[in-house]
């Protein structure tokens, strides 16, 4: 640390005399979910370290209202932490000794911090990496000191934004769940009309090409009004009071996707254990192998293979089902986004599927986990348990 004629450190000088000035409520924008007084130091330049005191309620010399305060870090003219209490510290990963001297830039992992120049004006959401490779959001204020130094005051809000991103993810899905019904029975009623319509040409064609090629449509308009269903019906429950034949849907979804596949140039095998009628929605079980086939065969290159397997454990009362396919799989960062809405790496992808499956399967008490290896293809898996 350096120091002046009179044996006083730098940082003691820029510190100097402090008043306290109340600044609003940082993070008024969460809607409540928090309140979080924040205090704003603001250091005169003076020429050395003095006791001097500053009033909150008791007597206290400058450095003890620095520490007392949430987070604090003393920035000088040049960009460099000349202060920093422990809390402060913690929040960015390192000791008060390791941020001293440092570049705000290099403390805060970007850059160019860009923090605010003018007396009192605060910003929010800045993202920083600690030392340790964690991201986390800060709110933060900034006072400059007389051309000298800044006093930063911060708090770390990254649980808050996570909540409010999650909340903004939640009324995102239950407005795509309000609509999606009306837009799809539009859209049904006609496809129904054309398959309707295919059938009676099939019994008055005889056989030959143009049977052939009838059969062929008509398996199209299925695998479409399969696909309608596989988006419309994860809006539902999957839990149902009634009893449902789950074997019998998960054979029926992978009978129309074994075209998919075989167009695709995949191999497609499923096992299906026979099961006891379950409280499930056929319906949704369907939806569910429709989502996890066709993203698996779309992950896939001519000559890989997507295997599906389900069943019952009675031994646990778990109903299973897995989807593992050998295509292109997921890198760390699409892993950790994949059933997030709206989020694809597809060009003509929704970015719907995998997070209305999530949903569907997470309030009947499930778990839905995907895992994966780059290069060596995923495992998507739900796991439901069964009461009574």
């Amino acid at each position: 640390m350096d120091r002046d004629d009179d044996g006083h450190d730098e940082c003691a000088s820029l510190v100097g005399v402090a008043r306290v000035v109340r600044v609003p409520n940082l993070l008024p924008p969460l809607g409540g979910l928090v309140n979080v007084p924040t205090f704003l130091v603001s250091a005169a330049h003076g020429p050395r370290w003095k006791e001097e005191t500053v009033r909150i309620g008791i007597e206290i010399p400058d450095r003890a209202v620095l520490d007392a305060l949430p987070t604090a870090v003393v920035v000088s003219a040049g960009g460099r932490v000349r202060y920093a209490n422990h809390r402060a510290a913690k929040v960015l990963g390192a000791s008060v000794t390791e941020l001293v001297g440092q570049p705000l830039g290099d403390v805060m992992g970007v850059p160019d911090p860009g923090l605010p120049a003018a007396d009192g004006e605060r910003g929010e959401g800045r993202v920083i990496r600690t030392v340790g490779g964690e991201e986390r959001t800060l709110g933060y204020t900034s006072t400059p000191v007389g051309g000298a130094a800044e006093v930063i005051v911060f708090q770390d809000i990254t649980r808050f934004i996570n909540i409010q991103r999650e909340r903004d993810k939640l009324l995102r899905l239950a407005a795509i769940g309000e609509a999606l019904p009306s837009l799809l029975h539009e859209l049904k009623n006609p496809l129904a009309a054309i398959m309707t319509s295919v059938e009676v040409l099939l019994e008055e064609v005889s056989a030959g090409p143009v049977q052939e090629d009838l059969h062929a449509v008509l398996s199209e308009l299925r695998r479409m009004a399969l696909s309608f269903e596989g988006i419309g019906a994860v809006h539902r429950k999957l839990r149902a009071k009634r009893l449902g034949p789950v074997d019998y849907a998960c054979r029926e979804a992978c009978r129309v996707l074994e075209t998919r596949a075989k167009n695709a140039g995949v191999e497609f095998k499923y096992v299906v254990d026979d099961m006891p009628l379950l409280p499930i929605d056929p319906s949704v079980v369907r939806a569910l192998v429709f989502n996890f086939i066709t993203n698996a065969i779309h992950a896939c290159e001519r000559g890989s293979a997507v295997r599906l397997a389900a069943g019952f454990n009675e031994a646990t009362g778990v109903c299973e089902l897995s989807v593992v396919d050998t295509g292109s799989g997921m890198s760390p960062d699409v892993l950790d986004k994949a059933t997030d809405l709206f989020f694809t790496t597809k060009v003509s992808g929704s970015g719907i599927g995998l997070a209305l499956c999530r949903r569907v399967v997470e309030e009947a008490g499930g778990e839905l986990t995907i895992k994966s290896v780059p290069g060596f293809g995923k495992q998507v898996r739900i796991a439901v348990p069964i009461s009574g």
